[in-house]
C-alpha cells in the first residue's frame, strides 16, 4: 500500500451531484456507466495505474470504484464524494477475489475505523513490511491496525504472496544469472527509478512499494557482504 494524494475530482461528477442532489434516491447507485468510466479514468491516473490496496496493475477497464468508507456506512452524499473513492482490482462485475476490495467488503464500521490503515493515511506505506518471499507483515509487531488491515483485506493471501515474489525475483535478478544476482550499481539505479516515478506520481510499476523495500534490503545485503570481505 502507498499513500494516495487525492486530486481535483472530475468536473462531470461535481455537475452530476449538483443536478441530482435533491433526488430521494441520491447516491452512488444512481451514477450511470459513462460517468463511472470517467471516474475510474481519473482514479487510475491519480493512483499511477496501480490498485489502491494490492499494488497490482490497473487501467480504466481492469478496476472498479471502491469506497474506503463502505457505502453501507456512508451518510447521505458520502458514497458519491470523490474523496471517498479509489480504484481497485478487479474490473466491475467480475467474480469476487479472496483479497483486496472484495475481501474488505463492508469493513470497517464506525467502531473499527481506527483499525483500518487506509491509503489516505499519512505514512500508511511505512506500516507494512514485505519479505523477499513476498510475504507481508506489520512493520511494528504492536501495530494492531496494520495487522487487522492485512487480515481484513487478505493482503497475506497466497496468490498475492506469489505475485509479489515473482515481481521481487524479477527485479533482483540479472537475466541468465538467477535470483539475487543484481549488481549494486544496477540495484541503486533501479531504486532511483522507482523513487523518481513516485515523485511525479507515475505511471507506477506494479508492486512498486514492495520492490523498493526489496531493493533496499538487497543493497544492504550486498554492502554487508562487501564489508565482510574487506574485513577478512
Amino acid at each position: 500500500m502507498r499513500k494516495i494524494l487525492k486530486r481535483a475530482e472530475p468536473q462531470s461528477l461535481a455537475q452530476w451531484r449538483a443536478a441530482n442532489g435533491n433526488d430521494l434516491n441520491f447516491g452512488y447507485g444512481m451514477i450511470g456507466a459513462p460517468l463511472r468510466l470517467e471516474i475510474r479514468r481519473a482514479l487510475v491516473l491519480e493512483q499511477g495505474g496501480i490498485c489502491a490496496y494490492t499494488g497490482q496493475f490497473i487501467d480504466e477497464n481492469a478496476c472498479h470504484i471502491e469506497h474506503p468508507k463502505p457505502q453501507r456506512h456512508c451518510a447521505r452524499g458520502e458514497d458519491v464524494a470523490y474523496q471517498n473513492m479509489v480504484a481497485c482490482v478487479p474490473a466491475p462485475n467480475k467474480p469476487g477475489l479472496p483479497y483486496g476490495a472484495h475481501k474488505k467488503g463492508d469493513w470497517p464500521d464506525a467502531s473499527q475505523e481506527h483499525l483500518f490503515v487506509s491509503p489516505f493515511k499519512p505514512a500508511c506505506g511505512t506500516r507494512f513490511s514485505f519479505t523477499l518471499r513476498g510475504e507481508v507483515r506489520p512493520k511494528n509487531a504492536r501495530d494492531m491496525a496494520a495487522g487487522e488491515t492485512i487480515v481484513r483485506l487478505g493482503l497475506d493471501h497466497e496468490w498475492l504472496n506469489q505475485f509479489r515474489k515473482a515481481a521481487i525475483d524479477g527485479t533482483l535478478a540479472i537475466k541468465g544469472r538467477g535470483r539475487g544476482s543484481l549488481d549494486l550499481r544496477s540495484a541503486r539505479r533501479r531504486l532511483n527509478g522507482l523513487n523518481a516515478a513516485e515523485q511525479v506520481n507515475g505511471p507506477l510499476e506494479p508492486f512498486c512499494f514492495v520492490l523498493r523495500q526489496a531493493l533496499e534490503k538487497h543493497i544492504g545485503r550486498v554492502n554487508a557482504i562487501r564489508a565482510s570481505k574487506r574485513g577478512r
